[in-house]
């Protein structure tokens, strides 16, 4: 029955509904500054009527539920653009390492090395006979070599980082994908009761922009709240409460412990560029090294073999010999041959004379540094390394190195604007999410007045209430 008792129990809900809208506004206000988290709001609702003389009269107000601003198209969005971000910014960062490998604005690069072990060839046939000239002919040709071994050496290092580096990330896609597991559970578990589950939500939100950065992936949202997580292309990671790892065992990655190479599913993210890097651009610039490196020893030592030397020998090699087609390592193997090291007097350069004062065969070993028509190979890797292929190319050994230059600086430059466009679109998609789940301060300021007028237009009317009361009981 309707009456004054109605009336307390209608401030008292009152009382306990702004209350509660009380604690989220200040809720918001206490993570303000919390990366990730999204604004909530009580939502209020009448309560049931209830009859009273064919009359409905009303029962006053409750909180419905507490709600979440969440606009989850951006949050997709967001997460796609941190995948392709850390992506190019991993990239175009190793790419900076690589640059400075193979940096020739240093006086100690190997255009630079190059050029002075030409000009020694050349300094040798403007004095055949002369000692001094041979000597520094060979210490030329041994920093030649030296370069090309540190290069190789500063390139298997950057792979070997890598693959460090992928382990590392490895392990924190491990972590968090057996957290997202858990909190799974635990928002099922509160939601099967009918409450939301906000919080959990916005750290499962925080963990998948996290996963977002190591790999590309996709999820799924089943009627229980849970989510199952995948890779870009199709690898299980997340299940609800069921979860399945990676592991690393030399270069390939296991699954659940299952020993086939699942690397080349795994794109986007600073994962997927550590395994493109390490298996496409630096093996790629490490197998045109070492066709130089093979070129150079296979041209230079045909010439200096059918040379002569100041005794009038022949068939002496310059540098150490590199038998075979296959110029594999070739960049860390080249060195001075044991026919001329330490031995100036075996320098091969004489032509067909044989005299000591004969300098045809320096000319034509000088003439390989712009000779046109060198046969060399360009090597491509792409597929993560298994599609190899390569084609002969008539050029200098000059000009291959300068387009091997060339192309590091292009694929560079490409990383680096690729990374500048992707940040422009995520800062972009995050105020897009701020403006949405973000907290306003001024906002929430607003909120707190309103609250503050219901709840002291509550408290007046119990006040009302009980003066009504006294007044009844006094009449008795």
């Amino acid at each position: 029955m309707y009456g004054i008792r109605s009336v307390l129990d209608i401030a008292k809900g009152a009382l306990l509904a702004q209350e509660k809208a009380l604690a989220v506004s200040s809720h918001n206000l206490a993570n303000v500054n919390t990366p990730g988290y999204s604004r909530q709001k009580a939502l209020l609702e009448s309560n049931a009527p209830i009859s009273s003389l064919r009359i409905k009269i009303g029962m006053g107000v409750r909180v419905a539920s507490i709600i979440q601003y969440v606009d989850h198209f951006t949050i997709r969005n967001i997460y796609q653009k941190t995948s392709s971000y850390k992506e190019y910014e991993t990239k175009s960062s190793i790419l900076s390492q690589m640059e400075a490998i193979f940096n020739e604005t240093r006086e100690f690069g190997l255009t630079q090395a190059m050029n002075e072990f030409w000009r020694a060839w050349q300094d040798l046939s403007n004095n055949p006979g002369g000692i001094a000239e041979r000597t520094a002919l060979l210490t030329k040709g041994e920093i030649l070599a030296l370069r090309f071994n540190s290069m190789n050496d500063d390139l298997i290092q950057i792979r070997g980082e890598l693959n460090n580096n992928l382990g590392l990330s490895i392990t924190e896609l491990n972590r968090l994908v057996k957290e997202i597991a858990e909190i799974n559970e635990k928002i099922v578990m509160v939601e099967s009761s009918g409450t939301s589950a906000n919080d959990l939500r916005d750290l499962r939100r925080n963990n998948l922009k996290k996963l977002s950065e190591l790999v590309g992936n996709v999820y799924l949202e089943d009627e229980n709240g849970a989510l199952k997580v995948m890779t870009s292309t199709g690898v299980m990671l997340v299940n609800g409460n069921h979860f399945w790892q990676l592991s690393q065992k030399g270069d390939e990655i296991y699954w659940n412990n299952i020993e086939s190479d699942i690397s080349y599913r795994l794109r986007g993210g600073k994962i997927g560029a550590l395994l493109d890097l390490r298996d496409e651009v630096i093996p790629q610039t490490l197998a045109n090294l070492d066709e130089l490196a093979g070129t150079l020893i296979r041209e230079v030592n045909r010439l200096h073999a059918e040379g002569y030397t100041l005794l009038g020998e022949t068939g002496k090699y310059f540098f150490e010999n590199f038998d075979g087609d296959d110029y594999r390592g070739a960049s860390a193997f080249i060195k001075l041959s044991e026919d001329v090291k330490n031995a100036p007097n075996n320098i091969a350069a004489a032509g067909d004379s044989g005299e000591p004062g004969d300098n045809e065969n320096a000319l034509r070993i000088l003439a390989l540094q712009m000779n046109p028509n060198i046969e060399i190979r360009k090597w491509s890797y792409e597929d993560r390394g298994r599609t190899v292929s390569n084609e002969i190319q008539m050029t200098s050994l000059d000009h291959y190195y300068g387009m091997l230059v060339g192309e590091i600086g292009i694929l560079a430059g490409e990383y680096n604007e690729n990374k500048d466009f992707s940040q422009v679109l995520l800062n972009n998609l995050n105020e897009l999410r701020d403006s949405v789940s973000g907290v306003n301060l001024d906002e929430e300021m607003v909120e707190l007045m309103k609250i503050q007028r219901a709840h002291e237009a509550a408290s007046k009317l119990v006040a009302l209430a009980d003066e009504m009361l006294r007044s009844l009981l006094e009449m008795r």
